[in-house]
């Protein structure tokens, strides 16, 4: 019985560590490198955070880290490099979403994409007590669902977790957090928060491509959930 279950966490061991291995962009084809990045807006805390991530090939390949000179940035800052992440990340004050980050391969090619400079988004003031009774029509501070945006809406209960809300209809201004769901909320306080969310391709990119999605989020309101 030991020897198996040392067999079980030496197996568990090489699997684990296979899964992080991570490949140096120098021993890459450079048009093999598919790029995915992401930038956040929340208002809550007024800064914006991106993150770069670079795979071989697609979205779920092996990740890469970036071999000097290769290297990327954001707003004109150098992006660091977290090695337990796999990732690129940075964080500033204010709201930058449509800053561009630009990447720059191991042949010095240069690639420009930023994110989009979407609409605010936010909880109507005076918002206090959300009822798990009916269905509950919340319209929001801020534009309409634009082509190709998602807004989703949070509720996080200290005892209950937490249920995510989603609409996507262009043109919409509210959203219905349905019963289905609310139902499952515990009586007591909670936190809301909204967020506007848009996902594109790479404007520049090399022949691998990649994405780059753009989030505004909007404060986190306590209220009280009534059953």
């Amino acid at each position: 019985m030991k020897r198996i279950t040392t067999l079980g966490i030496a197996m568990v061991s090489v699997l684990f560590f296979t899964a992080c291995k991570k490949e140096n962009s120098i021993n890459i084809d450079q048009n093999r490198i598919y790029s995915n990045y992401e930038v956040e807006y929340d208002q809550h805390s007024n800064r914006t955070s991106v993150k770069a991530t670079f795979r071989v090939d697609h979205n779920s390949g092996q990740k890469i880290e970036l071999t000097y000179p290769s290297r990327v940035g954001f707003d004109g800052e150098t992006m660091s490099y977290r090695k337990l992440m796999g990732q690129y990340d940075f964080n500033r004050p204010g709201n930058a979403l449509s800053r561009s980050i630009i990447y720059y391969d191991i042949d010095g090619k240069e690639f420009s994409n930023s994110g989009q400079n979407m609409s605010g988004i936010d909880i109507p003031v005076g918002l206090n007590s959300i009822s798990t009774g009916g269905n509950f029509f919340l319209p929001w501070v801020g534009g309409p669902i634009a082509s190709g945006e998602t807004v989703r809406v949070t509720i996080s209960g200290s005892q209950s977790g937490s249920k995510t809300f989603i609409a996507n209809q262009v043109g919409a201004n509210y959203i219905i957090l349905d019963q289905y769901k609310l139902q499952d909320l515990v009586a007591g306080t909670a936190t809301i928060q909204i967020e506007r969310e848009f996902s594109q391709s790479l404007s520049q990119s090399n022949l691998a491509g990649g994405r780059i999605k753009s989030t505004y989020k909007g404060r986190k309101v306590t209220i009280n959930i009534l059953q």
